[in-house]
């Protein structure tokens, strides 16, 4: 919350009086932050309607070529129960990995001595030999 934040005090510096801070000091979800800013400021009604209309949940029936999705359960900006709704689970197109841990965007590993997770598998032997298969390689 404290970068948001700050990126908010940052952006009404850049255009003073542009965004109403008044609100700021009560905002301490992100849920509520996105409420009060990201979703009138980028023309939703709310949060809410920010949440569904930007959610891939709506049209996930529709994906048709073979797809990886990788998620955590301790992401902290987005939840791991929406993975698990049936029409995800249920498109034989899409393979989901929900791993214990990784954060939001953090599957940093050093299976490659740089921290390319993705490309190395990480420490999940299963996901490395699905990245093998997916790039026809014998790993």
């Amino acid at each position: 919350m404290r970068d948001l934040k700050r990126r908010i005090r940052r952006k009404n510096q850049l255009q003073p009086g542009h965004y109403d801070l008044s609100r700021l000091d009560s905002v301490k979800t992100v849920r509520q932050f996105d409420d009060t800013y990201t979703a009138p400021y980028f023309g939703f009604r709310s949060a809410e309607d920010y949440y569904y209309r930007a959610s891939a949940l709506r049209i996930i029936d529709r994906i048709m070529v073979p797809t990886l999705i990788i998620t955590a359960e301790d992401d902290p900006f987005v939840p791991a129960p929406p993975f698990r709704d049936p029409q995800l689970t249920g498109n034989p197109h899409i393979d989901l990995r929900i791993s214990p841990h990784g954060g939001h965007c953090g599957f940093i590993g050093d299976s490659l001595g740089d921290g390319r997770w993705l490309l190395g598998g990480g420490r999940d032997p299963g996901l490395r030999r699905e990245q093998c298969r997916l790039q026809n390689e014998d790993c």
